[in-house]
């Protein structure tokens, strides 16, 4: 087996191969987002339905969870660059015919819908061997400032894309997006042929099915808490990017789901500032908690007042609101990304990662139906307060959860495994700056 990469004295921009990362995340998010521009626009233009952008993204998620565990053995026995070029070769492929449908606008719903299933097949396979090739690049002490900086340059790409998008969907239509789009993967296959890193044995051992991960994780309560939040996560915090196009749609003025994009992306933009502070004073737990009642907050009182406010007031509410919201989803994400790729161990690495896009993918897509029939039922500013109200709930009720179990564990030896993480997050949650290390 290679030995992982030791980076603990190396500034993180300064690891081998750590800039080819940064000009990937460059390019792939803003084609990224020209092509969520595009298919939110064709989903969402002709109707106004929210349910449309949402059964477009539920058509993705499908293929990743009955694919993902078989689609995660493939990840940990095979070359993880080798199937990010195969992967990313498919979906260039696929946006320049999805360009030339739409530039002949012949790119309705239902092709939509199957494309979106052929891209989330691809998806399946694509997602875990990402983040085992990262951890092929950056040592675990680097893995927080890793998402963190990724994350600050793919918002810092995104808001560019968006805006920019904005416009070009206005002027020229979705085809130039989703053919700029499939000119982004371009430029990553160029980096991945570039790009040789040593990569790490991370074959399994034995054959882990979907069972053996979920026995697996239950042993690890660090990623046990991270599978339930990225749960919650997809449920009620991401399902808000597609409602993005409704609350475009109720505000004043054109390009406008270019501008309230590119919002959520300006605040992801401070992510790598912010995630490396925080953890200098707290856990990736306590963070969690925090970031899930804060973004909880922030969604119920734009839907509070964005029901009755309108023109420039609106605006100015829903900038205020996004862009905070881009910077806690943003961190959120990264942090739990991190807690999982630094607890798993390395033969587990494929199934795991492959598990936790599964729940991911499965969540987007039940919150947002959800969400996206409440706000044509109703509106979209009600659809916010429901979110807001329902992540705070669920972020309070497990910090107590937890607080108890702690509680009553304390008077317990902490012998086990298990015990011993009890007694780290006791510390967490007795002392908010216990907890320095990376342990969790």
């Amino acid at each position: 087996m290679v030995a992982e990469p030791d980076g603990t004295s190396v500034p993180f921009r300064r690891l081998p191969h750590v800039r080819s990362l940064i000009v990937t995340e460059l390019t792939s998010a803003a084609g990224s987002t020209m092509a969520v521009l595009a298919v939110a626009y064709l989903s969402f233009n002709d109707s106004k339905s929210v349910i449309h952008t949402v059964l477009v993204s539920a058509a993705f998620s499908l293929p990743t969870a009955l694919l993902g565990t078989f689609a995660g053995r493939v990840a940990a026995r095979s070359g993880h660059r080798r199937i990010l070029f195969f992967c990313n070769a498919f979906k260039l492929v696929l946006y320049v015919v999805m360009a030339v449908l739409a530039f002949v606008d012949a790119l309705s719903i239902p092709l939509l819908l199957a494309t979106s299933v052929v891209l989330g097949a691809v998806a399946a396979f694509d997602y875990p061997a990402w983040m085992q090739f990262e951890r092929d690049i950056v040592p675990p002490d680097h893995l927080d400032q890793a998402n963190g900086t990724l994350s600050a340059y793919a918002s810092a790409s995104t808001f560019v894309g968006g805006i920019v998008g904005g416009v070009l969907l206005g002027v020229t239509g979705p085809w130039v997006l989703l053919l700029l789009n499939a000119v982004s993967y371009g430029a990553f296959l160029a980096i991945l042929v570039k790009m040789r890193p040593v990569e790490r044995d991370t074959t399994p051992t034995d054959r882990v099915g979907f069972a053996a991960v979920l026995r697996y994780v239950r042993g690890q309560p660090a990623i046990a808490i991270a599978f339930v939040q990225t749960a919650l996560l997809g449920l009620f915090v991401a399902p808000i990017m597609q409602l993005l196009p409704a609350i475009a749609h109720g505000l004043s003025g054109g390009t406008n789901l270019g501008i309230v994009t590119g919002a959520v992306a300006v605040g992801a933009i401070g992510l790598a500032a912010v995630v490396g502070k925080l953890r200098k004073r707290f856990s990736r737990l306590t963070i969690l908690y925090g970031t899930f009642v804060v973004s909880g907050l922030v969604l119920f009182f734009l839907g509070l007042f964005g029901d009755v406010l309108e023109g420039a007031p609106l605006w100015i509410l829903v900038l205020l609101a996004l862009v905070p919201f881009g910077l806690l989803f943003s961190l959120a994400q990264a942090v739990l990304t991190a807690i999982v790729q630094t607890r798993v161990d390395p033969a587990m690495e494929g199934p795991v990662f492959a598990v936790y896009a599964i729940i991911y993918t499965l969540c987007a897509p039940i919150g947002g139906i959800f969400l996206g029939r409440f706000a044509d039922h109703h509106d979209v500013w009600g659809s916010l307060k429901v979110a807001g109200v329902m992540v705070m709930t669920a972020s309070v009720v497990m910090f107590v959860v937890r607080q108890r179990r702690t509680a009553v564990d304390a008077v317990r030896p902490q012998t086990t495994r298990s015990g011993q993480f009890d007694g780290l997050l006791r510390g967490h949650l007795l002392n908010l700056n216990y907890d320095r290390d990376r342990t969790t």
